[in-house]
């Protein structure tokens, strides 16, 4: 069986009051009722968060479908929904509506546990979006330090920021909720069937209930692969010292280990004071001072005159690949002055016609004569409905002419 809290569609026990002999505080019950129909009154900026975060789920859908940041943003998103299903402030009105002027009659203990469950179902929802968007911000923000879809990814991570703050808030304010309306649950008295489970008591101490000491563990993954840091031990050492002079401390053993190895290393050379000299006889220094002597190659004048036919033919094909190179440089001159494709010959729709059947088969096949290679499929749709538009607008008129070249301009020139 679920727990109470679980149930979104929790009926509510019926609205009756009892008698009481004995006082209540009915005006801190009122001013604690009272704190948390303003506390929900103003939430206007978690219901803006909100609407932004499914405004990103949209937008996202397709680009990271596949990322686990995203699935975490998805379950944030229907944590936030069931948050507008609760509606407590609603029951808070009604108990608050129930609560007697004097000190006769009073709601029965049914109906203040009814508010109390559906705190804890407050609670739990901002625990939720809590965890959920801190495991996405985790995501989004290594996007951001890789750079990878980084201008995609710091406006979700600085919402999911936002919404962690709110929830955090929002999850201290229902803790106090609830310490200072269970206080008055023992001393109302119950009337007509239970409303909880004869197996089910609520707990005493939320905050306790929710380990809310550890929240910063919360959301938290853990990894398979973890990475064992041997930390020093004057590092470790922080309670008997300050951090700042533990390390400096840890510095300056450092530098301390690095000169002791640095003298242990260094070897000391003698420097000799007197030039006792070295006994040299004068035929070894001939022999070193000597120069080698190139007496070359003897060459006959009629191998001058000679040339082989390996270099004959070498310069044959030098001389026919330059004259090649001249003819093509010569065709593409040629081809150069006998243009036939540019946008000056537009001057009606036919031309227009002509003009773009051409263009997109230069564009298809990959044409050096193709001018709007630039230009993206998009953009050349773009300018290709511009002109048959601007051309079928101004079938009649002497203007077209010039409102084909302002077109053409803007889209096509001013994209390079």
């Amino acid at each position: 069986m679920l727990e109470p809290w679980k149930l979104m569609c929790l009926p509510p026990p019926p609205v009756q009051t009892t008698r009481l002999n004995k006082s209540i505080d009915v005006k801190g019950l009122e001013h604690a009722c009272d704190n948390i129909l303003r506390v929900l009154s103003k939430q206007y900026p978690l219901h803006k968060e909100s609407a932004l975060l499914s405004r990103f789920l949209y937008k996202y859908d397709k680009k990271f479908r596949n990322d686990i940041g995203y699935r975490n943003i998805r379950k944030t998103n229907s944590t936030l929904k069931k948050y507008l299903q609760l509606n407590l402030y609603k029951d808070i009105e009604n108990f608050m509506a129930v609560l007697p002027k004097d000190d006769e009659y009073f709601p029965t203990r049914q109906m203040l546990e009814y508010v109390l469950v559906r705190i804890i179902a407050f609670s739990k929802i901002m625990l939720r979006i809590y965890v959920c968007s801190k495991r996405a911000a985790v995501f989004y923000l290594d996007r951001v330090k890789r750079g990878e879809s980084h201008w995609m990814s710091l406006m979700p991570y600085a919402l999911l920021s936002r919404m962690c703050s709110l929830s955090t808030v929002l999850l201290h304010h229902s803790t106090s909720w609830y310490a200072c309306l269970y206080h008055y649950l023992t001393q109302l008295q119950s009337k007509g069937l239970k409303f909880l489970p004869s197996d089910y008591d609520l707990p005493a101490d939320l905050d306790k209930w929710l380990d809310l000491k550890n929240i910063d563990n919360f959301g938290r993954f853990n990894w398979s692969q973890k990475k064992n840091i041997n930390a020093h031990i004057t590092m470790l050492d922080i309670e008997e010292h300050n951090t700042f002079d533990n390390i400096l401390g840890y510095i300056s053993k450092i530098n301390e280990e690095t000169e002791l190895k640095s003298n242990e290393t260094l070897v000391l050379s003698t420097v000799p004071t007197t030039d006792d000299g070295e006994a040299v006889s004068r035929d070894e220094l001939l022999l070193t001072s000597a120069p080698e002597i190139d007496h070359g190659v003897a060459i006959s004048r009629e191998s001058l005159h000679v040339q082989p036919a390996a270099a004959k033919m070498d310069r044959e094909a030098i001389s026919q690949e330059s004259i090649n190179i001249l003819n093509k440089f010569q065709k593409k001159i040629s081809s150069d002055f006998k243009v036939t494709h540019y946008f000056g010959k537009v001057t009606n729709q036919k031309s227009l016609t002509d003009f773009i059947d051409k263009e997109e088969m230069y564009r298809n096949d990959g044409d050096e004569r193709s001018l709007t290679c630039h230009l993206s499929f998009m953009q050349w749709q773009s300018l290709k409905s511009s002109l048959i538009k601007a051309c079928d607008a101004l079938s009649r008129s002497r203007k077209v002419e010039k409102k084909l070249q302002k077109v053409w301009k803007e889209k096509c020139l001013d994209c390079v």
